[in-house]
Parts: structure tokens; sequence; C-alpha cells
């Protein structure tokens, strides 16, 4: 028991935040085990079980933006000297809107998006879960939800990198002892290709020319990645980036990890196909619960408890390194900082347990009231749309200031219910974007996320305009101190972005997300000879961009020295 109390103090000193010059590979692991990286399979069961496969592209337009997040941002935030990545703001801008700005943040991050980012996941779970377990998927929520109310109070940032390689590990011997228990209980490699071979189902990667998902698909590639998306790194990544020890060190910390599991990637592909085509998944009532089925109807019942640790390690790594950014916001960022400065350190660790419980309890609302995975993604990028420009351009174009940010944000809360009310309700604008639906074969989602660019971004750049500029000092700090490049000319000193070579990275690295499904089918249906060849192009591709993004880098070192 005393044990127990001391591990809970220790806990309560370092639950908040990251340490400074962590090893590289901690970090990488960490954030790779962090992205849900079991929901995939989940989601692509269910667009197979409808027969758009294609549909997939609604998640995997979002490599595009991670590609240019790694290539244009994750070098500038070693520089950036603050303890998380809100307190950024007061770096970066100045006066009565950057004090605002930092407030609002800390709250609309702290108290509705992350608890939504948590639901998403803790949804997708609570369905594996309820399955194998064979209760209501409301009680499967309700039990998860307690148990990571539980582990809150062992839930430290710093113990989190360490237990996130060794849960990494772990859960690649889970995947591969159960991996192979599927294979020789289903007949083989040489029998899924022959039945996925024979099968009526359509697993087309890249829709139809003029279809309605082609239409979305053009969307999502074009439009909804870098709108919608936050591609700064403006998240728990951001502060794990902060804590490695050198530019070097942070590019292996998010390239390493990714190539060391391409094969796992693709073999976690397979199931899903097993799922569907071997028919395990058809009688579920739920397409996004169908997957767990290749589990239960495939495997002896004792390794079902492997099957529920294999869905569990990477869930917790998401639901707590966001619990930790969540609490981080509201307590340090918020409370500390706007109402109670004095506030003990005592204190302060205290309350952030209590603020990643209230974030973890209103995910597990939400996961209970939502329809779907599928639609609790949609409402993210919705509320999104538009606000993805400005944290692009804050870095890069001097003109930026916190009241752009402000409205963007804003504007892309308030407008989206907007929108769906006036579609529902309004006769003549239902009838303006049926028309549009009509004539662009296209459905109402991709349409909402383009008119919201639209509006959104007009709100924020007319915002820009009519108020005043970050003072001078300020910005004349951040373009000295981070030296980004780009668009600072009232500034002698701001550095160089590299972008060509920057540029060519980040289409390599896109090239290279579009291949790996190429990879995967060739790999499915039995065409070793050129799932090797590919496999090597991809290997090649991913090193070119490595080198000419650590070319950049190095060249971005030497300008911070000038």
């Amino acid at each position: 028991m005393g044990d127990l109390r001391k591990k809970l103090k220790q806990n309560l000193s370092t639950n908040l935040f990251y340490s400074k010059n962590d090893r590289w590979w901690l970090i990488g692991f960490s954030m790779l085990l962090a992205n849900g990286i079991m929901i995939e399979p989940q989601l692509i069961c269910s667009s197979l079980l409808k027969g758009q496969l294609s549909e997939m592209w609604l998640y995997w337009s979002v490599g595009i933006g991670s590609a240019f997040s790694v290539s244009f941002f994750a070098h500038l935030w070693r520089k950036v000297p603050v303890k998380t990545e809100n307190e950024f703001l007061f770096f970066r801008y100045s006066g009565a809107g950057a004090k605002v700005l930092h407030q609002f943040r800390s709250l609309y991050l702290g108290f509705l998006v992350i608890p939504f980012f948590i639901s998403f996941s803790l949804l997708a779970f609570g369905k594996i879960f309820c399955f194998i377990v064979g209760i209501e998927i409301n009680v499967a929520i309700g039990i998860v939800t307690f148990l990571i109310v539980i582990l809150t109070f062992f839930n430290s940032l710093k113990e989190r990198l360490q237990l996130d390689f060794v849960l990494f590990i772990v859960f690649i011997l889970l995947f591969l002892i159960i991996f192979v228990s599927l294979l020789l209980n289903t007949g083989g490699l040489s029998h899924l290709e022959t039945t996925v071979q024979s099968s009526k189902n359509n697993f087309d990667i890249i829709p139809s020319l003029g279809s309605k998902t082609f239409n979305a698909f053009i969307v999502f590639v074009l439009v909804q990645w870098w709108s919608a998306s936050i591609l700064d790194y403006p998240d728990m990544n951001g502060q794990k980036l902060m804590a490695t020890n050198s530019s070097k060190d942070l590019i292996k910390s998010i390239f390493i990890p990714s190539l060391s599991i391409v094969l796992f990637r693709v073999l976690l592909f397979t199931l899903p196909f097993m799922a569907v085509c071997y028919g395990y998944a058809n009688a579920a009532a739920d397409n996004e619960l169908a997957f767990t089925a290749l589990f239960v109807k495939a495997l002896p019942s004792w390794m079902l408890i492997l099957v529920l640790f294999l869905f569990l390690i990477p869930f917790l790594s998401f639901v707590q390194n966001n619990q930790n950014w969540g609490g981080s916001l509201l307590i340090e960022n918020f409370y500390k900082h706007t109402i109670h400065p004095n506030l003990s350190d005592a204190k302060t660790k205290k309350l952030g347990i209590i603020a990643m419980i209230y974030i973890i309890v209103a995910a597990g609302g939400i996961a209970v009231y939502a329809d779907s995975i599928v639609g609790i993604t949609k409402y993210i990028f919705a509320i999104t749309a538009g606000v993805g420009p400005v944290f692009i351009l804050r870095w890069y174009w001097w003109r930026i200031n916190a009241w752009s940010q402000l409205s963007a944000m804003l504007a892309a809360l308030i407008y989206p219910p907007i929108l769906d009310w006036l579609y529902a309700n309004n006769t003549a604008f239902h009838q303006m974007i049926g028309s549009l639906e009509h004539n662009f074969n296209i459905d109402y989602y991709p349409i909402k996320i383009i008119v919201l660019t639209i509006a959104v971004c007009f709100t924020w750049l007319v915002i820009t305009f009519i108020t005043p500029p970050t003072a001078t000092k300020t910005l004349e700090t951040f373009a000295t101190t981070i030296k980004p490049g780009g668009f600072w000319k009232p500034f002698n000193n701001s550095g160089k972005s590299f972008s060509k070579l920057r540029l060519l990275a980040w289409l390599l690295q896109t090239g290279n997300g579009f291949l790996l499904y190429f990879i995967f089918w060739n790999f499915l249906i039995g065409n070793y000879a050129l799932f090797i060849g590919l496999l090597l192009l991809f290997v090649l591709g991913f090193f070119v961009s490595y080198q000419l993004i650590q070319k950049a880098n190095a060249n971005y070192d030497l300008e911070l020295e000038k």
C-alpha cells in the first residue's frame, strides 16, 4: 500500500509534461502506437461490406497532410522555447489577441475537441470489447471508461514514452501470434489468394471515374487534407518532438519507426479481407462491429483474451496520450495561467488528474450517443475545415495574427451546425445543395467540406486584414529565433525554408503512401514478384525522402547559426 501511494505521488508530479532530451526511438514508437493503429482495419472491413473500399480515402487522404507536416513543420518545433505547444501562441502572437486565443484554445480543445478525439477510439475499442465479451455496446463503453478513470492516476507522460515502447514490442508479438493462428485456422495465404480472386466483392482502391465515390475522393485528396487537418503538430506530437535532442533525432523519431512497421501494416490490412471473403463478417448487424467476428469465429476461445489485449494496447496509448495533452491545456494553460497563477505544483498536478478524468468521462458520454466511428470522424473534419491554412501560414507569413487563428477556429465551430440546419430546414438552400449533388454526382459531405473551407477562409482572411498585425518586437523575435523562411519582409535574418528539398521529400512520401496500398494488394493476391519490386521501390523512395529532409534540416541548422 505504501508503494502504491509513493507511485501515485510520483505520477502526480509528472503527469502533464514531457521530459527534455528523450531518446528519439522512445518518442517515435510512442507517436506510432498512439495513432490508433488498430482502428484502420475495422474501417476497412466496414467499407468492404458496403462494397466501397475506396471510401477509405476519407481517412487515407490524411497521409498527404502527415507527409506535409514531416517535411515542412517538424524541424521548427526544436527551437520553440516553450514548455507546451499552447504556450507557442504567446511566442508567435502578442497583445489581447494572444491572451484571448490562448484561453479559448485551451478550453476549446480540452473541453470539446480532445474528448471527441478520444470518443472516436473509445467507440472503436468498445465495439471490439462488446463483441468478444458478449455484452451491450453501451455497457462495454461504460466499463472501458471506468478502467481509464482508474488508470488516470498512473498516467505520466515521462513514463508513457517508456511504457509505449515496451507495449509496442508486446503488441507486435501478440499480432504475429494471432496472425499465424488465423492463417493456420483458415487455410493459409494460398487459400486467401484464391478466395479473394474469386470473390465478387468490389475491391477497387481507386473509385470508378465519374462515380460519387470518385468525386468525393477528389475532394479528400485535393481539399480536405490541407483544409480540415491541422498540419503543424499543434498537439501532443508537437510536445514530444520538442523533447528530442536534435533535428536529426527529430526526423529519425518520425521516419525510422514508420519504416519498421511497413510489413506489419501489409499483414494488418489482410485481416479485414479475411473477415469479409471468408464470410465471417457478413452476418453482423453493424459493419463496424463485423471485423471482430473474424477472431471470434476463427480462433479458439482461449485466444480471445490475446485479441482483446492486442486492441487494448494501442487504445490505451492513444487515450492516455490525449488525456495528458488535454490535462495540460485545461490546468497548466488555462486555470493556472488565467485564474490562479500562484497555484502550487502539488495542487496543479491534482487538478490535472481531475481534468483528465473529466476528459475520459466526457469522451465516454460522446461515444454512447455516437452513431458510428465514421460519424465522429466527419464531425471532427467539419469543425476544422478552413482552419488548416492558418496553422500553415502562421509559420511562414508575418501578417497572420492571433485574431486570424481565433476567427478561423470560431467560424469552423459555428458554421457546420448552421449549414446542417439550413440543409435540413431551408427549402431553397436544400434545393441549391441538391442541385449541386445532382449536377456533380456528389454527396452532401464533400460539398459541405468545400463550402466550409471557402466560408471559414474568407472569414479569417477578412479578420486578418481589418485587425492590426502582431507587435513588431514579437514578430522579430519569432522570425530571428525560429528562422522559418517564407514571407517575413519587414525583418532581416528570418531564415530560409529550403522549400525545393522539402517539396520533393513531401511528394515522395505522398507517393509512398499511395504505393503502400498497391504493395498490399499484390501481396494479397499472391503476385509476390511485383510485391517485392514495389516494396523495394517503397524503401528506395523512403530513403531518398529521408535524405532530402535531413539535408534540408542540416541547411536549416547552419542558417540558425548565422
